[in-house]
């Protein structure tokens, strides 16, 4: 569930024109105190403002967004303090924000932190990992490996998120393989507190059930572009999140440049040389620019055009 604090101020970014969009929601959200909660109004997935705020704000806010249906999202802005104690750290994650302070302490008194080098794995598909853990800074990416050898990206996961709550919630393996995508921090809690904190605490219990829902929605999604959308659609998707809110062609934000052509094709299931035929597409559509076959620059009107299907025929 959302924090039940009253937001400080409510923007509908609905509204906003895209020449200064970034720039009114940052604007509004730096003038809140410590603990000030900036609310959103979007009807699109917020990945992109989400990455321009790891990219610009890391370790000064908390992100909560909510997929309502049918084009309806709420996205929750809170503004902390970067060098909180875990404790704190783990109140601003989304299924602790109603949470028992008591709660809280008990399980920040049982967690652990670990360090990770990009590349390295944190667990592997079907893995007994005996963690909740929860990102504290970086980047980590959910993948699976098919049968014959392709790997799948199932989507990222950024600071305050969770990991392995399927394998912490029925006792199995890891669902996926998780993979540091940078160099990234990891806090973990044993499963086994973790459970006996939800007995205890109702809050507790209904934030994880929300977190859960949420993660449905976004596998329907996922499953639904897998089934639906051709893989001129589904790699335009994946880069729209690092496409800024600008009119015409703009730098990608922050680790598009790093990208390679087999990642992006992992993210949108494809494989390799598909993925750079869209890419070429992109490009010549002016949708994109790209630097030795990585994207560097980003019409986001144009690519919007792309994912949402409006543009010619598949590849």
């Amino acid at each position: 569930m959302p924090t039940t604090r009253a937001a400080s101020a409510t923007i509908d970014a609905r509204t906003l024109p895209a020449t200064n969009r970034s720039a009114r929601i940052f604007d509004t959200f730096d003038k809140l105190p410590l603990g000030g909660i900036l609310e959103l109004n979007e009807e699109s997935d917020p990945r992109a403002l989400r990455n321009e705020f790891q990219q610009y704000r890391a370790g000064r806010f908390s992100w909560d967004a909510r997929n309502l249906g049918s084009g309806r999202w709420t996205i929750r802005l809170e503004r902390i303090d970067e060098r909180a104690d875990t404790a704190t750290f783990l109140s601003h994650t989304a299924p602790f924000a109603n949470a028992k302070q008591s709660t809280i302490n008990e399980l920040a008194a049982v967690a652990t932190e670990r360090s990770y080098r990009t590349g390295d794995t944190i667990f592997d598909e079907g893995e007994m990992w005996p963690y909740l853990g929860f990102v504290r800074s970086g980047k980590v990416v959910y993948t699976l490996l098919s049968p014959d050898g392709k790997t799948h990206a199932l989507g990222e996961r950024l600071t305050h998120d969770p990991l392995n709550e399927s394998g912490t919630f029925d006792g199995g393996g890891a669902t996926t393989r998780a993979e540091a995508l940078t160099d990234c921090t990891i806090v973990l809690i044993p499963s086994e507190a973790v459970l006996h904190a939800v007995r205890n605490d109702a809050e507790l219990a209904l934030g994880f059930l929300a977190a859960s829902s949420q993660a449905r929605r976004r596998s329907i999604d996922t499953i639904a572009d897998l089934a639906f959308a051709h893989v001129l659609q589904r790699v335009a998707k994946f880069l729209i999140s690092y496409a800024p809110a600008t009119t015409g062609m703009a730098p990608g934000l922050p680790g598009v440049e790093n990208l390679s052509q087999a990642q992006i094709a992992a993210a949108a299931g494809t494989v390799r040389d598909m993925a750079a035929r869209a890419l070429i597409r992109l490009k010549n559509a002016q949708a994109v620019e790209l630097d030795r076959g990585r994207v560097k620059a980003i019409d986001r009107l144009r690519l919007e055009a792309f994912a949402h299907g409006v543009q010619a025929p598949p590849v």
